[in-house]
């Protein structure tokens, strides 16, 4: 990557603000790597929200959220590790063990992040989030736990983790076992055959890579193409129609809600924007 930005996280008031400007500089390193490639992506969820509402970060929100079509997310983790600078992790399960999340993460080095229900056995530093996004139709989503397992995404069950409770493990066991079963029957090829006919039918939507849990559906008329938005100081790529994709994913989002509810959806306790970060991959702030 060309381009440097500088790191101002000690120009925050708050250990949120401080926050909100690492994470707003990952955010403009993924973006300058993602033009530099050709690479599409657009800010999604509560980072769009925010853009939208607030002309940047919700202002107790504490992450960001970005959305890629499959291709581009498989070309962007492939050059990601050689591309970032230094101070950044690049978070997957291959970098990462221990790490059990469906999608990758940009994370800060310095920073670490207390959540109430950790620690857990990989890097808790202030993260941005990128997510794979694949066409589905109507049929595939609804079935997508299924779906997901056939071509060409071809997913297997999801792992017990030492990451996840006992509760969400026994879930994991219960419910792969049931997949274990459909591949082991759409194995036979006139079955399988049938069942990719009738899973092929339907309006194609854009939608989360499973397992990701999200059930939201966006058509191409919404995401493309794709035109930049405002998010602070910066300008990001956004979807075409936010309005309408905003309206998708919260309804009346121009609303704020009540105040007892301004406050992060996770489980940070503190926020420590320089650290230390116990965890290999940390770097000291000096």
């Amino acid at each position: 990557m060309k381009k440097q930005f500088p790191d101002q996280r000690l120009e925050g008031e708050t250990p949120l603000r401080q926050a909100q400007l690492v994470m707003l500089r990952l955010l403009k390193t993924f973006h300058v790597i993602c033009e530099e490639q050709g690479l599409r992506y657009w800010l999604d969820a509560g980072t769009l929200l925010g853009a939208v509402r607030h002309g940047g970060f919700i202002p107790w929100d504490d992450d960001v959220d970005v959305l890629m079509p499959k291709g581009d997310y498989e070309k962007f983790c492939a050059l990601a590790e050689a591309e970032l600078p230094q101070d950044m992790f690049f978070q997957t399960p291959m970098t990462d063990p221990g790490f059990v999340c469906p999608w990758v993460k940009i994370r800060d080095r310095y920073s670490y992040l207390n959540e109430s229900s950790g620690p857990y056995p990989y890097s808790q530093a202030i993260f941005i989030d990128i997510f794979p996004a694949v066409e589905e139709t109507e049929r595939q989503h609804r079935w997508r736990n299924f779906s997901s397992l056939l071509p060409p995404l071809s997913k297997r069950p999801e792992l017990p983790s030492r990451s996840l409770a006992l509760k969400s493990n026994i879930k994991r066991v219960v419910f792969g076992s049931i997949q274990v079963a459909f591949i082991g029957v759409t194995k036979i090829r006139p079955v399988r055959k049938a069942v990719q006919a009738y899973l092929a039918k339907g309006g194609r939507a854009w939608a989360y890579e499973p397992p990701i849990r999200w059930l939201n559906r966006f058509p191409d008329e919404v995401l493309f193409p794709l035109r930049k938005i405002r998010f602070e100081d910066y300008e990001f790529w956004g979807p075409a129609d936010p309005d309408r994709y905003l309206r998708e994913y919260f309804g009346d989002y121009m609303r704020l809600p009540p105040p007892e509810k301004r406050k992060s959806e996770h489980e940070v306790e503190a926020i420590f924007p320089i650290g230390p970060n116990p965890h290999f991959s940390g770097l000291k702030w000096e």
